[in-house]
């Protein structure tokens, strides 16, 4: 706030000395200068009355963002649990039937691999 204080400061002192050092009379001199404090006052307050506004929607955003991430988390972790529960007995079954296939292929040693891009596959070599 210091700085804006500053510079609203340094106006005020240019516009003062502009205002003496300018060839006028007196009594317009005084006239200029109360116009121009008068302009710098109102200024002031505008720049203080938009501050407090900004600084009064930024507690508000923090209050709406206090109340919604936490429903949000809440919901989010809410949905992450219900898709395991309904996945975990999915994948122990797939996982069952994995082994019982594997069980009932014949065992054999030579195997052939199979590449597709990143990807690679081995299968056992088909005798003729």
């Amino acid at each position: 706030m210091s700085f804006f204080k500053g510079i609203l400061f340094g106006a005020g002192l240019g516009t003062l000395g502009g205002l003496l050092f300018a060839p006028r009379k007196g009594e317009e001199t005084r006239e200029k200068l109360i116009t121009n404090t008068r302009d710098l006052v109102e200024l002031t307050d505008e720049l203080n009355d938009n501050l407090t506004a900004f600084q009064e929607s930024l507690v508000t955003l923090k209050g709406t963002f206090d109340t919604l991430v936490p429903a949000f988390k809440s919901g989010v972790e809410k949905d992450i649990e219900e898709f395991r529960f309904q996945a975990d007995p999915r994948i122990q079954q797939i996982e069952a039937q994995l082994k019982k296939i594997d069980q009932s292929l014949p065992q054999t040693e030579e195997k052939t691999t199979i590449k597709k891009g990143r990807f690679s596959l081995e299968r056992p070599v088909e005798e003729k």
